[in-house]
């Protein structure tokens, strides 16, 4: 009953209020009466665009509000509410794009998440996100490179993965294989050059594998294989050499072993020959007068050309005849008997050792040319040459 008692009264005053507000309107003048009218309908707009805003709850209705009543009761709390509002739209906008950069979890995804949302909740997690998957398909790669390089096995395959790779998780495993595979290629070559060797078996084969592999396997074996084929090679070629003066039998060609073979095992043999050969031509030719012969000569000459005689025209007269029975004594084995007694003659007049020696020669060579020819005559005529004539 009380509370109906101060209803009552509060209704009762309410209509004496409302009744003293009219007749006070009533008392003020026409134009006070219009602008308080105008204001009254500006207030009752405003709450009402106010209390669409807030019904349709979005920034478009607040903004639209704040357009409408830049200096409307609630402009301030309708910016609060659209900027809470865009806030929660790019929160909700940032948790869809990184739903979806989740979602599609490549680094296409993530980078253009981090593009249209720099200050994001999510930016430093999509960054990590990134340098994994990078991480990754590097890794990826890397494996992928390794496992064809170790299915081709070649140091040209490893070597290609390491110009790719250098710093890859296989780079020192890849390093050792190609040290391996080099390493056992350098023995293979090794070995090949070895048997290609072997079968050669000369000096000069296995000097060349030495050449070729001065820290080989074989190079030991292969300089006692070369000495001992030298040494073999050098007594085959003093053997023969020595054969060959045997076979012609002069001086000449034991002087022409001796310059070969200087050391060799028939040296000694060789000298001994050569003297005897020599020893024995000296008493078999003829002992002339040069010293006569050549003064003779010289005086021809002379008589001849005119002039004087000179120790040195004789002197290359005699050096000449000197040389000439040398020749004769070292070569006498490959003149026939018939020749050294037609052409070797004490008898004649001033005998030359030049003359005796260009016959012999002469007699010498016909005799080759003619072999296997028709039969010569039994005697030949020869010029006769001054000794003068030889110097």
């Amino acid at each position: 009953m009380a509370c109906l008692r101060l209803a009552v009264v509060a209704i009762a005053g309410a209509a004496l209020l409302s009744a003293c507000g009219q007749q006070s309107e009533s008392q003020q003048p026409p134009g006070q009466q219009q602008s308080a009218s105008d204001e009254q309908s500006r207030k009752d707009a405003d709450e009402k665009a106010w209390t669409e805003a807030v019904s349709a709850g979005t920034a478009a209705a607040f903004n639209g509000y704040i357009q409408n009543f830049a200096s409307g009761a609630h402009v301030a709390e309708a910016r609060e509410r659209v900027a809470a509002l865009n806030e929660q739209a790019r929160k909700q906008a940032d948790e869809k794009a990184w739903a979806d950069a989740q979602r599609a979890g490549t680094v296409s995804a993530f980078n253009s998440y981090i593009q249209n949302f720099a200050s994001g909740a999510h930016v430093a997690e999509a960054r990590q996100r990134i340098t994994a998957l990078n991480e990754q398909a590097r890794k990826a790669l890397d494996d992928k490179a390794w496992a064809d390089a170790d299915r081709a096995g070649t140091a040209a395959a490893f070597n290609t993965y390491l110009q790719s790779y250098a710093s890859g998780g296989h780079a020192a495993e890849a390093r050792a294989r190609i040290a391996a595979l080099d390493e056992q290629a350098r023995k293979d070559a090794d070995e090949k050059a070895w048997t290609d060797a072997q079968r050669t078996n000369t000096a000069a084969a296995f000097n060349g594998y030495i050449q070729n592999f001065a820290s080989g396997a074989h190079v030991a074996e292969a300089r006692q294989r070369a000495t001992t084929l030298e040494a073999e090679a050098r007594k085959a070629a003093d053997d023969k050499a020595w054969a060959d003066a045997q076979k012609a039998g002069t001086s000449s060609a034991y002087s022409t072993y001796l310059q070969n073979f200087g050391t060799g095992a028939y040296a000694a043999e060789a000298r001994q020959r050569v003297a005897t050969i020599d020893a024995q031509g000296r008493r078999e030719v003829p002992t002339v007068d040069i010293q006569k012969t050549c003064q003779a000569a010289a005086g021809v000459m002379v008589s001849l050309l005119g002039g004087s005689t000179t120790d040195q025209d004789v002197k290359g007269c005699l050096d000449s005849e000197q040389k000439a029975r040398e020749q004769i004594i070292k070569d006498r084995a490959t003149y026939s008997a018939v020749d050294k007694s037609r052409c070797m003659r004490s008898d004649v007049y001033l005998p030359s050792y030049v003359e005796w020696l260009t016959c012999l020669e002469m007699e010498r060579d016909v005799r080759k040319m003619q072999v296997g020819g028709p039969s010569r005559p039994s005697t030949t005529t020869l010029p006769k040459v001054r000794p003068a004539l030889n110097w």
